[in-house]
C-alpha cells in the first residue's frame, strides 16, 4: 500500500492531492478542497489502467465545478424544494441556487471548502480521514455540524466512503459522493452502452422543477426497471413524462434492504464491472444529460450522456418537505453511513 501527496494552489486555496494505491495498482486520487476525487485507476482486461471518472483538465476549474464533479455534497443532497424547510417549528431559509430550489448544500456547499485530512496506513488499508466543521447558519442551516468523510483502500480492490455526522442540536445530514464515471475510461463515449443493475423495486418521482413529489412508483413495467442488467440507453427515448421532464435519468431509487450488491455497473468491451454495497437509504442515478463545455481529462468538450453518477444517499427532500425525515439528524446521536466501491475485471 502507498500513499503519495503533491500540493497545488487553486486560487486563494493552498490544497493538496492525495493518491491512495494498492499493491495491484489500482489507485485513488483525491483533493482536500471538496474532497474531489480527481482519479480511479483501475485495470481492463488487458491490464491496462485507465481513470473511470469524470475530471477537468485544469484542476482550476474545480473552483467553480458546475456539475459538482467529484465533490462531497452537504450538508444535504439532491434539491430542497422552494429553498426553505422547518426544523422543530424554526423555519430555515436556503439559497436558491436551483431555480426556486436550493441544491447539493446551496452556493457553498462541502464542495467548496477546504477539508483537514490525516492519513492512516496498514498492511492491507489505507484510510484517508477529512475533516471539517460547519458552522451554525452556514448556507441558512441549523447548528454546528462535525463532518468527518473517510476514503479507504483495501488490497481487495475496494474502495470505501465513509460520512460520519453529529451535531449537539436537531439538524439536517444527507452526505454523497458526485463522481461521474465511464469504464471505458474515454468520456468521449456514451454512458448508454454501459449495463447497468439497481437493487430498488420503487423510484421516487420528480415535478417540473426536479424535485421529488413523495411519490414512490413501481419500477415494473416502466423503463426505471434495472432489476437485471441491461444497458443504460436501452429505454432512455421511451415516451414517458419522467425521462422527458429530466431529459434522461435524473432520480432516486429506493433501495431495497437486503444485503449484497445494491448496484452494479459493467462495460463488455474492457470487461471493467464496478459493484456497489451501502447501508444506505437510496441511490440517485443521473445520466450526466447536460453538459457545460467543461474541457476534461483529455483536452476535449464535454458532451452530454458520457457519464453517470451514481449518488448514494438518503431520498432528497422534495415538494412540501417530503423525505425530510430522513435526513434529520437528531441532537446527540452520531450517524454514520457507509458506502463500497468494488472493482473487478471480467473475460468475456
Amino acid at each position: 500500500m502507498k500513499v503519495s501527496k503533491r500540493s497545488l494552489n487553486l486560487g486563494e486555496h493552498e490544497v493538496h492531492e492525495i493518491t491512495l494505491e494498492n499493491g495491484n495498482g489500482i489507485s485513488v486520487s483525491f483533493l482536500t478542497y471538496g474532497g474531489i476525487i480527481t482519479r480511479v485507476m483501475v485495470p481492463d482486461k488487458e491490464g491496462c489502467l485507465d481513470n473511470i471518472v469524470l475530471a477537468y483538465e485544469d484542476y482550476r476549474d474545480y473552483l467553480n465545478n458546475p456539475g459538482y464533479l467529484g465533490s462531497i455534497i452537504g450538508r444535504t443532497a439532491g434539491r430542497i424544494r422552494d429553498a426553505q424547510f422547518t426544523l422543530d417549528g424554526k423555519e430555515y431559509v436556503l439559497a436558491k441556487n436551483y431555480g426556486e430550489s436550493s441544491g447539493h448544500g446551496g452556493n457553498r456547499g462541502f464542495d467548496k471548502h477546504v477539508f483537514s485530512c490525516e492519513v492512516l496506513k496498514s498492511e492491507n488499508r489505507i484510510d484517508a480521514q477529512l475533516f471539517r466543521i460547519s458552522p451554525h447558519l452556514e448556507e441558512g442551516y441549523p447548528e454546528e455540524l462535525q463532518v468527518t468523510v473517510k476514503y479507504s483502500l483495501s488490497e481487495e480492490n475496494v474502495f470505501t466512503i465513509e460520512y460520519h455526522g453529529t451535531s449537539s442540536e436537531n439538524t439536517l445530514f444527507n452526505m454523497t459522493n458526485h463522481s461521474y464515471f465511464n469504464l471505458s475510461g474515454s468520456f468521449r463515449e456514451s454512458i448508454k452502452y454501459h449495463e447497468l443493475f439497481i437493487d430498488a423495486d420503487h423510484f421516487a418521482e420528480i415535478d417540473e422543477t426536479k424535485a421529488p413529489t413523495g411519490v414512490l412508483t413501481s419500477v415494473q413495467d416502466t423503463p426505471f426497471d434495472f432489476r437485471f442488467m441491461r444497458e443504460i440507453g436501452e429505454e432512455m427515448s421511451t415516451e414517458n413524462e419522467q425521462l422527458k421532464i429530466a431529459n434522461g435519468y435524473d432520480h432516486a431509487f429506493l433501495l431495497k434492504k437486503n444485503p449484497g450488491t445494491k448496484v452494479r455497473l459493467a462495460h463488455r468491451h474492457t470487461g471493467r464491472v464496478m459493484e456497489i454495497e451501502t447501508d444506505n437509504q437510496a441511490v440517485v442515478v443521473y445520466t450526466q444529460n447536460y453538459a457545460q463545455g467543461q474541457i476534461i481529462q483529455d483536452g476535449s468538450v464535454l458532451e452530454p450522456c458520457r457519464s453517470i453518477a451514481l449518488e448514494v444517499q438518503k431520498l432528497p427532500i422534495g415538494v412540501n418537505e417530503v423525505f425530510k425525515e430522513f435526513s434529520v439528524l437528531p441532537a446527540k446521536s452520531p450517524q454514520v453511513t457507509t458506502t463500497t466501491f468494488r472493482f473487478l475485471v471480467e473475460q468475456q
